[in-house]
């Protein structure tokens, strides 16, 4: 098919800047977003990120390419703490909700594409699971201890962040500012505070795990995104998307390790939306303050949602209230 004549630019925000957008390989875009941990049911911020993409991969059919959209589901691995701690999302719930891990992860995956679908969301053309995907990532991790980017303490591997320049290319910031700001007493087994897990040993009563090199674990909340895009759409593609919020640490270490590991640039376009919030206060199911779109759609038609985040920009906070849908 033909590419239709356009001027599309692109907000980068790795370079900080609008660039024209040049495909990798002419006719073809490959597009990696982050989709949920299924924990719980979507929220209204979900909403916002997957209606912002959605409009982005119907805006490249439209032009004429041929899109590979590829949109992880986190089945495994997404701690309590983005400092390596606490336990995993989805075993706390299964705990709460007595049923086993995988239970949990099958009723929320269907109930986000169930929503998905609601809002005239186009569903991905591969939507990998994190727990599908062990061996690569253990592959991963090896190569990076090969090449001296990653160690291993008592069945923990982490990435050395002092082993690569340019940590801190997407979110601007210093290693000396993340010492400084970090607490003493986190994973103390770190060489560096920054260090970020590729593998975590696992405590006896912890029910998701796997054997690996270093023992009986599973993977680090980074490294499942690294190996199912680079699988898909390879080491190098086009556009990585997601929430502002995963700009630092998850999108500025799924960089740094791929780059470290296959030794060549990862994503070229990195696209972050930013959040809705409720009275200034950013949406999230760790927060508290969420509504769950089953709980929106009770209310509201799906379409009204849909054009209500279409109406702000997908870089802008928006402030949800009834009024504000209804003004």
């Amino acid at each position: 098919m033909e590419i239709k004549e356009n001027n599309l630019t692109l907000y980068n925000s790795l370079s900080r800047k609008k660039e024209r957008f040049e495909p990798l390989h002419p006719g073809f875009v490959g597009i990696y977003v982050c989709g949920p941990t299924v924990y719980g049911d979507s929220h209204l911020g979900h909403a916002k990120s997957y209606i912002s993409f959605d409009v982005i991969v119907r805006y490249f059919r439209y032009l004429g390419y041929k899109v590979r959209y590829v949109q992880n589901i986190t089945d495994v691995g997404h701690l309590q703490s983005d400092a390596d701690e606490g336990d995993d999302k989805i075993q706390v719930q299964a705990r709460l909700e007595r049923l086993e891990p995988m239970e949990v992860v099958e009723r929320y995956t269907r109930s986000y594409f169930e929503d998905m679908d609601a809002l005239n969301v186009l569903r991905p053309d591969i939507s990998p699971r994190a727990s599908g995907h062990i061996p690569e990532q253990i592959e991963m991790a090896e190569t990076l201890i090969k090449k001296g980017f990653a160690y291993e303490v008592d069945g923990n591997v982490y990435f050395s962040v002092e082993k690569y320049p340019e940590y801190g290319k997407l979110s601007g910031r210093s290693l000396d500012d993340l010492k400084s700001g970090t607490r003493v007493n986190v994973a103390g087994d770190k060489k560096h505070p920054a260090d970020f897990a590729l593998w975590k040993k696992a405590d006896p009563d912890h029910i998701m795990k796997w054997n690996s090199p270093w023992g009986s674990g599973y993977p680090g909340w980074h490294l499942e995104c690294s190996c199912m895009s680079s699988k898909y759409l390879g080491e190098t593609f086009d556009i990585h998307g997601g929430g502002m919020e995963n700009k630092f640490p998850h999108h500025e270490c799924e960089i740094a390790q791929s780059e470290a590991a296959n030794e060549k640039p990862f994503a070229r376009y990195w696209l972050h939306n930013n959040m809705v919030t409720v009275d200034g206060v950013k949406m999230g199911k760790s927060l508290g303050n969420f509504i769950t779109l089953k709980d929106a759609f009770g209310k509201n038609s799906p379409m009204e949602i849909r054009f209500f985040i279409l109406g702000s920009h997908y870089r802008s906070t928006l402030d949800f209230s009834e009024e504000a849908l209804h003004g």
